[in-house]
C-alpha cells in the first residue's frame, strides 16, 4: 500500500473545508437549485451507472474520503464518499449560517445594542 486512508482523508476534509469558504452562493434560490441537480446528478451517474465508482477507484488523488469497512484485516474493504457529496451540501449549510448571523446582527442593530460580540 503506497498511501494510507487517514492521510488522504486528512487531505480530503482540508480540501472540502477550502471548496465550502471559496464557493459562495448568492440566494437560497439557486442553492435549492444545485442540491436538487446533485440529487438528480447522483440518482444517474452514481447509481444509474458504474462511471463514478471506476473514475473514484482508478483516480490516486484526494477526490474522496475512504473509510476501512473491516480494519483488521491483511486486505481491508473500503467505504467511498466523494468530496462533492461533502462541499455542495457544506456550501448550503454556510449560507444558512451567513442568513441566521445576518438576521441576529440586524435584530441587534433594531434593539440598540451597542455591543455585537457573540
Amino acid at each position: 500500500m503506497t498511501k494510507h486512508w487517514l492521510l488522504n482523508n486528512l487531505f480530503g476534509v482540508a480540501f472540502s473545508i477550502g471548496g465550502i469558504e471559496s464557493l459562495v452562493l448568492p440566494n437560497f434560490q439557486i442553492g435549492f437549485i444545485l442540491l436538487w441537480g446533485l440529487f438528480f446528478y447522483d440518482i444517474f451517474w452514481v447509481y444509474g451507472t458504474d462511471v463514478m465508482l471506476t473514475v473514484a477507484k482508478s483516480v490516486d488523488a484526494p477526490i474522496k474520503l475512504i473509510f476501512p469497512i473491516n480494519l483488521f484485516v491483511d486486505e481491508p474493504n473500503f467505504s467511498m464518499l466523494g468530496l462533492g457529496d461533502i462541499v455542495i451540501p457544506g456550501v448550503f449549510i454556510a449560507l444558512c449560517l451567513k442568513y441566521d448571523v445576518d438576521k441576529t446582527i440586524l435584530k441587534l442593530r433594531n434593539t440598540g445594542a451597542k455591543d455585537f460580540s457573540f
